[in-house]
């Protein structure tokens, strides 16, 4: 019987819910729970029990992290307490301004979301007419990490991976390959359907839907809202059935608490309706990672057969 592991292996901590952009995959624009950016002093208390542990915080749920005045300096914060690994994610409209300091903080991963070739394909997934901008500003952030020799934060192109894209693959490496260090990849994602709330076609899961496992996010992951609410994944996206705070609580005590617990015993038990959002959920499909594929891995992997 699976068990969970003493501690999440990752808690996605969301700076801030506001963003600069309006993207036809991310359920955001139906909100119920207020906007607002993280405390510094909350992220601190978070930052310091997960430097205790072997935890990676990613600093990004849903909104812009770099909108967040302090987040050079919280990821600072994080790695100053012992954090082994912090990555972000942005939609890079302001990254060329924070290249130096993210660098200098010693972020780990960046994630630059991209997800189209052309200003047109761009307006379209993102709602915003920002493609020439983010195109210069992820090239500008790649040649200051080359002229610092530096080959951290490992740095990957995120491109969802929407029937548009299929076709066009080959090309979307040949653009951003050639510009990218020794350890940076150009990624592509399958889209989430955020617990239903986003028409999205999902990958097939590990068993197919008859055997449905419990779903993996509930041992290994939390996700930590910009207020300290606390939620069990990204599906729960509005905070519908909250776990606790964590500007009130340890995180340990609420990855062992007796709600969680019992979670993931209707899971094992394959009693999917008794956990809120997860009755009807096609999230669990993505939740062991394989939504998440480095292209060039993929597209060498093809032309080798």
């Amino acid at each position: 019987m699976r068990e969970a592991l003493p501690f999440p292996a990752r808690i996605n901590v969301e700076l801030t819910n506001h963003c600069n952009q309006r993207c036809r995959l991310c359920p955001r624009l139906g909100f119920t729970r207020p906007l607002g950016f993280m405390d510094v002093a909350l992220f601190e208390r978070i930052a310091v029990e997960c430097g205790r542990h072997p935890t990676a915080l990613w600093l990004h749920f849903l909104g812009e992290s770099l909108l967040h005045r302090d987040a050079v300096r919280m990821v600072r914060i994080a790695k100053d307490a012992g954090v082994v690994r912090v990555g972000l994610s942005t939609n890079g409209v302001s990254l060329a301004v924070h290249a130096d300091a993210l660098i200098d903080a010693g972020l780990d991963r960046l994630e630059c979301s991209m997800d189209a070739l052309d200003r047109e394909g761009y307006r379209a997934m993102r709602g915003r007419d920002h493609f020439e901008r983010v195109v210069r500003n992820v090239e500008t952030f790649l040649a200051r990490k080359r002229e610092r020799g530096s080959e951290t934060p490992l740095t990957s192109i995120q491109f969802m991976r929407t029937l548009e894209l299929e076709a066009r693959l080959a090309e979307v490496a040949a653009r951003w390959q050639p510009v990218l260090g020794p350890r940076d990849f150009v990624m592509t994602i399958e889209p989430a359907p955020f617990g239903g709330s986003i028409a999205a076609r999902v990958a097939a899961g590990p068993d197919g839907e008859a055997g449905r496992p419990a779903c993996a996010w509930l041992f290994e992951s939390l996700v930590i809202l910009q207020d300290g609410t606390v939620t069990m994944c990204g599906a729960d996206w509005d905070a519908s059935a909250p776990l606790g705070n964590a500007g009130e609580q340890d995180i340990a005590s609420i990855w062992s608490s007796p709600e969680l617990q019992r979670r993931r015993r209707a899971h094992l038990a394959a009693r999917f309706a008794e956990v809120g959002p997860c009755a009807a959920c096609q999230d669990w499909r993505l939740a062991d990672g394989r939504g998440y594929r480095n292209l060039a891995e993929e597209l060498g992997a093809a032309a080798a057969r």
